[in-house]
């Protein structure tokens, strides 16, 4: 990155240039239109503001989205997230250690507004506890880094006296559900946690897939950052506490002990925080889909009758028995009335790119004969070829006029 980079965005209404300087964000000039009742027309405004004001509402949901990995999916996870957030109305900080990501989400997603922050991760406020969690532990140098940015959400909320906020790993999971109806279930989840005094809720990414076993970060609910930021200072001894692992069977710790996830599930087992686990009935989920056939920590799971099943398994290894685990009693159900197949339908939308190809090969077939007209109307009554040609003329339209626009502006004036 030179001295000075620019960097445009757009959001409904506004355009936006963002100024930078040696990575530090300077500016942003604000292009918008707005009607003029003097004038009795839209109008092109253009301010520039500091963006450092730009912070949550009073009583306004906080979302971090913790995103850091540039891979093929990145900005399609984040997307669903952003998307998530604006159904509930909430403030976004993005948790951003990489300026490259930082730099894909202006370019790529549409922001609901402009009111959002970009922040580093504390690697201060927690450096003496985490080295001291995480001593010699195996890669011990990347799960620091993890821890950092996992743990920013709960310093910074502190600081800042948020109570109830989310924690979301924003640039891996992606939720196969229409984002209002996640907007529901999480609603309902808050107010449950709330409700019995829960200071972490996650969502099951890895609990029944480990049959109760594991509490992992992923998606987390918060409502007493404090609390978990008090415990974690007291606990620092967690792989050498030989009374509270004894007193509370904790097996798994000689092997699991590499991050903080696992130093949390250490909390919950040892009964020291209120920590408890929910899951969307119906829902879908994919962890890391750009590698969503590597099965192990990439996987793509769903909640249904009690169990959570896996598509990929079942249609692709055939691992039958391994399919169907059964989700732990404790578990807490959120139901929004999500169908079975709810799933399908949004990723047909979400990845639907059209029928661009295949439309010009039916008409290449169609004219050299390769094809009846049978099987050309077969697919060319779809509602895909239909919009496919309407997007089409659409664009040709547009061109048309720029072209139109451009010659006018290039014809000399005539005498």
């Amino acid at each position: 990155m030179g001295l000075f980079k620019k960097v445009k965005f757009s959001t409904p209404g506004y355009q936006i240039k963002t100024i930078f300087c040696l990575g530090f964000l300077l500016c942003q000039y604000i292009k918008i239109k707005r009607y003029n009742k003097i004038l009795d027309k839209f109008k092109t405004y253009y301010f520039i503001r500091q963006p450092f004001f730009y912070k949550p509402k009073q009583n306004q949901r906080i979302f971090y989205l913790k995103v850091h990995r540039v891979h093929r999916t990145a900005i399609d996870c984040i997307r669903q997230w952003v998307n998530i957030v604006n159904k509930m109305h909430a403030f976004i900080y993005f948790v951003c250690d990489n300026p490259n990501m930082k730099e894909e989400i202006y370019k790529n997603i549409k922001l609901p507004n402009k009111k959002f922050k970009f922040i580093k991760s504390d690697r201060k406020t927690l450096r003496h506890e985490i080295n001291k969690i995480l001593h010699k532990v195996e890669r011990a140098k990347m799960w620091k880094r993890i821890a950092y940015s996992l743990l920013t959400p709960y310093v910074h909320a502190q600081k800042n006296n948020i109570h109830v906020s989310y924690n979301i790993d924003a640039d891996d999971i992606l939720l196969c559900a229409e984002p209002k109806k996640v907007a529901e279930a999480f609603i309902e989840a808050e107010n449950y946690a709330l409700k019995n005094d829960i200071d972490l809720l996650n969502f099951d990414m890895f609990y029944s897939k480990s049959y109760g076993v594991h509490w992992s970060f992923g998606v987390v609910i918060c409502t007493n950052p404090s609390n978990c930021l008090n415990t974690l200072k007291t606990n620092t001894d967690w792989r050498t506490n030989k009374k509270l692992i004894e007193k509370y069977n904790i097996c798994w710790l000689d092997k699991f002990n590499f991050n903080v996830d696992w130093f949390f599930t250490f909390l919950r087992d040892t009964n020291q925080l209120n920590m408890k686990t929910f899951y969307i009935e119906n829902a879908v989920v994919a962890h890391m889909p750009d590698i969503i056939l590597e099965h192990g920590w990439a996987f793509m799971l769903q909640w249904k009758d009690n169990n959570i099943h896996f598509p990929i398994l079942t249609n692709f290894y055939k691992r039958a028995v391994w399919d169907n685990v059964p989700i732990p009693a404790e578990c807490i159900k959120i139901d929004v009335n999500l169908q079975d197949e709810d799933y399908k339908h949004f990723l047909c939308n979400f990845y639907d790119f059209g029928v661009g190809f295949e439309m010009d090969m039916l008409n290449y077939a169609k004219n050299r004969n390769l094809i009846t007209n049978e099987i050309y109307d077969k697919y060319a009554s779809t509602w895909q070829f239909v919009r496919e040609q309407q997007w089409r003329s659409e664009c040709e339209n547009r061109e048309r006029k720029l072209r139109h626009k451009k010659n006018k502006t290039k014809d000399p004036i005539k005498k």
